[in-house]
């Protein structure tokens, strides 16, 4: 069963945007969003086809039709702001999320702010 919270929002700077719809068109339309999964001090939002999210996550959303999971120990700071993913490239590739198979890397833009 999917926990959404109504209080975080998430957008995508048009970077982010453009980078998700070329992900979508080279890895299909099942792509979700992951914040907080245990690496980068929950600032580096990972994009994962095909997620299935486990009892530690909660659904927050979604921003141009793709989920959005949050990890639980996170819930409550997050609770109330809003979340802007950009991208911006990143030729390294060192990372799990489907993004940088194109050479960008999805980001936090800034700290979560009130809305």
């Amino acid at each position: 069963m999917l926990m959404s919270m109504s209080s975080v929002e998430v957008v995508l700077t048009p970077a982010a945007s453009d980078a998700l719809g070329r992900t979508r068109a080279e890895r299909g339309e099942d792509l979700s969003f992951v914040i907080g999964n245990g690496c980068c001090d929950s600032t580096a939002p990972f994009l994962f086809a095909a997620y299935v999210a486990g009892p530690g996550e909660r659904h927050i959303g979604e921003v141009e039709g793709a989920p959005v999971f949050l990890d639980v120990s996170l819930a409550d700071l997050f609770d109330g702001y809003e979340v802007v993913i950009d991208a911006s490239p990143d030729p390294g590739g060192d990372s799990f999320s489907c993004e940088t198979e194109l050479g960008v890397r999805f980001s936090m833009e800034r700290v979560p702010t009130p809305r």
